[in-house]
């Protein structure tokens, strides 16, 4: 199934391609929008220009790297009646899907390696402040962020229809891991919200600990360690009730 899931990435480059274009475009208008606010400002909300630029450059590439396809693919599966071939393998249905997103994600890295120094050309980064504890951050807000994809795809079982249901997640999840803006700058109850959801783990806590934003670690890495076993056993009770309304269609 990670097999799969890689060439399932290389087999549609043309996505990839204009996927890594808008990536290019649209840190490129972080930038220049930033820069305006910022003018001659030192620093705002405990971050300077250079540090916000670096951060929205790491934001961008890490919502890239950890966008998942697995949603898109169940739905489709569960429309069509093919999920009946994946419930009938010997292998688990979650740890199929789980294999096929790591696949997936793996084949999209490789053609979004040439594209990182252009990104970060028209962009910018900086020296890590604390590497070790930026990748253990950013590998656990994968982790999260395919279980949440998981999550929402077995609503598919008892909806059938869950494309307005992912649309709303990704807009949702996007504003909350703070690619746009930072959740330093969130004001009141939305930074209250953005704070309890586990979207932040996804991309503003990872590079917010590149950057020195985030200095102590421990806290952090904490709670996500704790997000990431709640997850799985809500995974766990979902699939032992989401199994037994399985209905196959198509033909």
């Amino acid at each position: 199934m990670t097999r799969v899931g890689f060439l399932f990435a290389l087999a549609y480059r043309s996505s990839i391609v204009m996927t890594c274009v808008t990536l290019v475009a649209q840190v490129f208008l972080l930038r220049m929008i930033w820069t305006a606010v910022y003018g001659s400002r030192a620093e705002a909300a405990g971050l300077t220009l250079e540090a916000l630029l670096a951060y929205l450059t790491l934001a961008n590439l890490q919502s890239f790297a950890t966008q998942t396809l697995v949603s898109r693919v169940i739905h489709h599966r569960i429309r069509s009646g093919t999920v009946f071939f994946d419930l009938a393998r010997p292998i688990g249905y979650l740890r199929q899907m789980a294999a096929f997103q790591a696949g997936n994600t793996g084949g999209s890295l490789l053609l979004l390696a040439p594209v990182v120094p252009v990104v970060l050309l028209v962009g910018s980064i900086t020296a890590p402040v604390n590497g070790l504890g930026y990748v253990v951050t950013l590998v656990l807000g994968y982790v999260i962020a395919v279980q949440l994809a998981l999550l929402i795809s077995l609503l598919g079982f008892w909806m059938l229809e869950i494309g307005a249901v992912s649309l709303l997640y990704q807009l949702v999840s996007q504003f909350f891991a703070g690619t746009m803006v930072p959740l330093a700058f969130f004001p009141g109850f939305l930074g209250t919200l953005a704070e309890v959801l586990p979207f932040k783990y996804m991309g503003y806590v990872p590079a917010a600990i590149y950057v020195g934003h985030i200095s102590d670690i421990s806290g952090p890495l904490l709670v996500e360690l704790a997000w990431v076993a709640g997850l799985w056993a809500l995974l766990a009770l979902a699939w032992s009730r989401t199994h037994r309304r399985v209905v196959i269609q198509g033909g």
